[in-house]
């Protein structure tokens, strides 16, 4: 077993990349309290400003499988920095932005910078250690980055209410320049069986794949205002999905895929997949349910739910070591589907916690429980996928993750709002954390039907190894 010092001194070179990682949490999970500050100084609404966090996810949700392979081909240091100047750059005009497109356009810039650095952070570790180093040195990149998390929401409040909105975009530019110089220094890899002409990649897999993920996401990012009926949501929708199918086709005939066939046929990969993004619904799910229970029913101050939600944010800050040191110890998809099951009773305990302090314990549980699914699934597929193509594992899980967890928001919301009278009530906030609760304590248990009988077996030969 490695020891703390020798863990540290495998991460230490890594911290460039673990500091753009906390960039892109901090930036995200800030800006949510800071919203009502920036539209009032802008001169608009939330509403009208709610497109600089669409614009932003539905960027870095469509571009995650295609950077990924960019950094396989032209070498994940180089496609990791560029992703850190991009956000670096585009925080800086967010944080001197005077009108509202401009605000939207640079956050789109954002999550373009977002999506280059994501997958191939993970698959620059994977490919500069060993297999037994690997899950605790990710699963402290994880926690570099959980840090960001926890801090966001008081933060984005503290920030937007004492310097200035500006500075929940500007903190970002120093933490930037200091990751470019320190990743100077990082060892490149790159996937040694592709050229680096970029001719050769598989443009049509990535012009399709882009395409149906932005039609998609721009459908359900509007099917709130416009209803499911209205050509504005069915029509971007109808034409998302045409192009997925075509993606899906395109991958089986391509002679380098962005994505291999082989790879949705690896079963503990489509478990941790699967459960990973069911557990990630869950978060999204009860930040939602959270932030309306808190300011909306129990009326607490902007502030005050931040204060709470720095809670959850603690829990889902400590899920990166604790997943990596987890998965060194038993299989990933058995720790993965406990952990599933582990949130199902986190979210009925949110649904049905009385008084303030029970609930601010439960949003720990559930930052903590549906947090794993996001930190297993980035540790976990480091070691299931070969280490030159590991950065395609890393868009894949990202994008299922992401992309999906937007869907998860649209659908709390519309199950919040269709229980009860307007606006939403107790009831709503509870029938719908309760339903996820069983979803995923049935995705849990299938998970566990799956993955039990593979680490039975496992132990058997390892036994018949060691009597032989």
């Amino acid at each position: 077993m490695a020891s703390p010092s020798v863990t540290w001194r495998g991460f230490a070179p890594f911290l460039p990349v673990a500091a753009g990682l906390f960039c892109i949490q901090l930036d995200f999970f800030s800006l949510g309290l800071a919203l009502p500050t920036i539209a009032l100084d802008l001169g608009t609404t939330v509403t009208d400003l709610q497109w600089a966090l669409s614009g932003y996810m539905i960027a870095l949700g469509a571009l995650l499988i295609p950077a990924g392979r960019l950094g396989d081909v032209l070498g994940r240091r180089e496609v990791v920095l560029a992703g850190i100047a991009v956000f670096g750059l585009s925080s800086l005009v967010c944080g001197l932005a005077s009108t509202v497109p401009l605000l939207v356009g640079a956050r789109v810039v954002q999550g373009v910078g977002a999506a280059l650095i994501m997958p191939s952070s993970f698959a620059l570790v994977t490919n500069a250690t060993t297999e037994q180093e690997r899950p605790r040195i990710t699963g402290m990149m994880l926690g570099v980055a959980g840090i960001g998390t926890a801090l966001g929401p008081v933060v984005g409040g503290v920030l937007s209410s004492t310097a200035g909105w500006r500075w929940v975009f500007l903190v970002n530019v120093p933490v930037a320049l200091l990751a470019l110089w320190g990743g100077r220094r990082l060892r490149t890899s790159r996937d040694e069986t592709a050229g680096r002409d970029l001719r050769r990649l598989d443009w049509a897999g990535a012009l399709t794949v882009v395409g149906g993920l932005v039609a998609v996401s721009v459908a359900v990012d509007d099917v709130a205002a416009e209803g499911w009926t209205a050509p504005e949501t069915w029509v971007p929708l109808l034409l998302g999905v045409l192009l997925l199918g075509a993606f899906a086709v395109r991958e089986t005939r391509a002679a380098e895929p962005l994505v291999r066939p082989s790879l949705v046929r690896d079963r503990l990969f489509v478990v941790l997949l699967v459960a990973g993004t069911l557990a990630n619904i869950g978060t999204v799910v009860f930040v939602v349910a959270a932030t309306i229970e808190l300011q909306t029913l129990r009326g607490l101050s902007a502030a005050a739910a931040g204060v709470a939600f720095c809670v959850s944010s603690i829990g889902l800050a400590a899920c990166g070591p604790l997943s990596g040191w987890l998965t060194t110890r038993a299989p990933a998809g058995l720790v993965m589907a406990v952990a599933v099951l582990a949130a199902a009773p986190a979210l009925a305990l949110l649904a049905l916690a009385g008084p303030l302090p029970l609930y601010v314990l439960a949003l720990g549980l559930c930052g903590l429980t549906t947090g794993m699914g996001f930190s297993l699934g980035q540790v976990a597929v480091q070691n299931v996928l070969p280490a030159e193509r590991s950065a395609e594992g890393s868009g894949v899980m990202l994008t299922a993750l992401i992309s999906v967890g937007g869907l998860g928001i649209v659908a709390a919301s519309a199950a919040i709002e269709a229980v009860g009278p307007r606006p939403p009530t107790t009831d709503g906030v509870a029938v719908t954390l309760l339903g996820t609760a069983a979803a995923l304590l049935l995705a849990g248990l299938v998970a566990l039907a799956v993955e039990w009988p593979r680490r039975t077996r496992r132990t058997a030969v390892d036994r018949e190894r060691v009597t032989s």
